[in-house]
């Protein structure tokens, strides 16, 4: 019950993050990207097992996308820094396990000049995701048009530290899109689902192999992404009394993020010693 939990609010949190700077990141530090990219890239593989796996995730996902549409675009809009904080806790509280991960197989020094590549790629698309300007929204889109904008935003879903949905900002489609989906409009989600379900399925595969045969340099420059996406998230504080609880929002998210963290690991830890004693 306790792993079904942990994996629910992880798929809660991720489903939250998709909604703004994209899932990939807080996959990452929630310690389930590569095991659900590799479910993605082969869900027929080990079915049951995987089903049992990603469905308290895709539960938490679903459930905090629809009910958090509308709530996320409101904080955004109206404490847009405080909710910066909030997802810049949650990053830097999933840093420790982040490296823990890259680790396990060895460190080589080799592995940062793909962090280093990693960080100036994030970086160039943050500037230019910054500086882009919201367009005029549109009132119409067709299949074709949807299909390719869900492309679009699984990109930045599924690849770790970037963003895409200042794209879909910049081109004036994100607000019909979230509409769509909070209003059950099924001529928008289909279409958009075909397109993120595409991409998300060639990505998956591709991320899955690097997985398996560059583990190390795959893991350094996934954190080279996520790191450098924390610059995305430094908000802009008013008065000193924001700035305070700022902080305040940042210590708590953290430390949230950081047990969550510290929960999954016992739980892994338990399951491999009952592991352990049914093979003696």
């Amino acid at each position: 019950m306790k792993e079904i939990i942990t994996k629910f609010i992880k798929g809660m949190i991720i489903g939250v993050a998709a909604l703004t700077a994209g899932a990939g990141t807080f996959a990452i530090v929630l310690g389930i990207y590569d095991r659900c990219m590799e479910i993605i890239a082969n869900p027929f593989k080990n079915f049951k097992e995987n089903l049992k796996y990603i469905w308290p995730i895709l539960l938490g996902i679903l459930l905090s996308a629809a009910c958090c549409a509308n709530l996320v675009g409101y904080l955004l809009n109206e404490y847009n820094a405080f909710t910066r904080c909030a997802f810049l806790g949650i990053i830097i509280g999933g840093i420790p396990t982040l490296f823990a991960v890259a680790n396990k197989k060895g460190f080589k020094k080799k592995y940062l000049i793909s962090t280093l590549i990693a960080l100036i790629i994030t970086i160039i698309c943050t500037v230019i995701a910054n500086n882009t300007k919201a367009g005029t929204e549109v009132t119409y889109l067709s299949k074709i048009e949807l299909i390719l904008y869900g492309a679009i935003y699984a990109w930045g879903a599924v690849m770790p530290g970037m963003t895409t949905i200042h794209i879909l900002i910049y081109l004036g489609v994100l607000a019909p899109i979230l509409k769509g989906f909070t209003t059950l409009n099924l001529a928008i989600i289909i279409p958009f689902g075909i397109g993120y379900i595409a991409l998300a399925l060639t990505t998956a595969g591709m991320i899955t192999y690097l997985f398996k045969k560059f583990y190390g340099m795959t893991y350094y420059a996934i954190i080279g992404f996520s790191i450098t996406s924390l610059v995305m998230f430094v908000p802009e504080f008013k008065s000193i009394g924001q700035g305070i609880i700022g902080v305040i929002i940042i210590l708590i998210s953290t430390l949230f993020m950081y047990g969550i963290t510290r929960l999954d690991k016992k739980i892994e830890e338990t399951k491999e010693e009952g592991a352990l004693t049914n093979e003696k």
